[in-house]
Protein backbone atom coordinates (compact mmCIF):
# COMPACT_ATOMS: atom_id res chain seq x y z
CA UNK A 1 0.00 0.00 0.00
CA UNK A 2 1.13 3.70 -1.07
CA UNK A 3 0.08 6.79 0.69
CA UNK A 4 0.33 9.89 -1.84
CA UNK A 5 0.31 13.34 0.45
CA UNK A 6 -0.09 17.40 -1.20
CA UNK A 7 1.58 19.57 0.89
CA UNK A 8 1.01 23.26 0.81
CA UNK A 9 3.78 24.98 2.87
CA UNK A 10 4.56 29.07 3.55
CA UNK A 11 8.43 27.92 2.61
CA UNK A 12 10.02 25.42 1.00
CA UNK A 13 13.33 25.34 2.46
CA UNK A 14 11.74 25.44 5.84
CA UNK A 15 9.37 22.69 5.04
CA UNK A 16 11.88 20.74 4.11
CA UNK A 17 14.36 20.97 6.49
CA UNK A 18 11.53 20.07 9.36
CA UNK A 19 10.49 17.39 7.14
CA UNK A 20 13.75 16.00 7.13
CA UNK A 21 14.38 16.04 10.99
CA UNK A 22 11.43 14.35 11.33
CA UNK A 23 12.60 11.40 9.73
CA UNK A 24 12.50 9.05 12.34
CA UNK A 25 8.99 9.55 13.69
CA UNK A 26 7.55 8.81 10.10
CA UNK A 27 10.10 5.73 10.54
CA UNK A 28 8.00 4.75 13.51
CA UNK A 29 4.70 5.08 11.86
CA UNK A 30 5.96 2.63 9.18
CA UNK A 31 6.22 4.95 6.38
CA UNK A 32 9.13 5.26 4.27
CA UNK A 33 9.45 8.04 1.42
CA UNK A 34 9.42 6.79 -1.94
CA UNK A 35 9.31 10.25 -4.13
CA UNK A 36 8.96 13.77 -3.54
CA UNK A 37 7.95 16.14 -6.47
CA UNK A 38 7.64 19.81 -6.40
CA UNK A 39 4.44 20.91 -8.15
CA UNK A 40 5.28 22.37 -11.42
CA UNK A 41 4.51 26.20 -10.92
CA UNK A 42 3.97 26.28 -7.71
CA UNK A 43 6.90 27.28 -5.18
CA UNK A 44 4.22 26.52 -1.98
CA UNK A 45 3.18 22.91 -2.57
CA UNK A 46 4.71 19.35 -2.61
CA UNK A 47 3.54 15.86 -3.42
CA UNK A 48 4.77 12.97 -1.48
CA UNK A 49 4.50 9.26 -2.36
CA UNK A 50 5.03 7.24 0.83
CA UNK A 51 5.46 3.47 1.03
CA UNK A 52 3.29 2.08 4.23
CA UNK A 53 3.26 -0.90 6.47
CA UNK A 54 0.61 0.22 8.37
CA UNK A 55 -2.66 2.10 7.45
CA UNK A 56 -3.55 3.34 10.85
CA UNK A 57 -0.06 4.23 11.67
CA UNK A 58 0.01 6.14 8.68
CA UNK A 59 -3.27 7.83 8.72
CA UNK A 60 -2.44 8.91 12.65
CA UNK A 61 0.94 10.30 11.90
CA UNK A 62 -0.46 12.55 9.03
CA UNK A 63 -3.45 13.49 11.00
CA UNK A 64 -0.91 14.77 13.61
CA UNK A 65 0.87 16.76 11.24
CA UNK A 66 -2.33 18.84 11.08
CA UNK A 67 -2.45 19.81 14.95
CA UNK A 68 1.40 19.33 16.38
CA UNK A 69 4.66 21.36 15.62
CA UNK A 70 5.04 20.50 12.09
CA UNK A 71 2.00 23.07 11.43
CA UNK A 72 4.25 25.85 13.16
CA UNK A 73 7.52 24.60 12.82
CA UNK A 74 6.90 23.93 8.91
CA UNK A 75 4.98 26.54 7.72
CA UNK A 76 2.12 24.03 6.57
CA UNK A 77 -0.85 25.75 5.39
CA UNK A 78 -3.06 22.29 4.45
CA UNK A 79 -2.32 19.05 3.07
CA UNK A 80 -4.37 16.13 1.78
CA UNK A 81 -3.64 12.67 1.63
CA UNK A 82 -5.23 9.41 -0.62
CA UNK A 83 -4.01 5.51 0.78
CA UNK A 84 -3.97 3.60 -2.09
CA UNK A 85 -3.30 -0.01 -3.47
CA UNK A 86 -1.50 -0.85 -6.04
CA UNK A 87 -3.31 -2.85 -9.27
Amino acid sequence: MQMLCRIAFEDFDRWKSAFDDDAERRGQAGLTVLQIWREAGSADSAWVLFGINDAKKARAYVDGLRTDLMEGRAGITSSEYHMLDTL
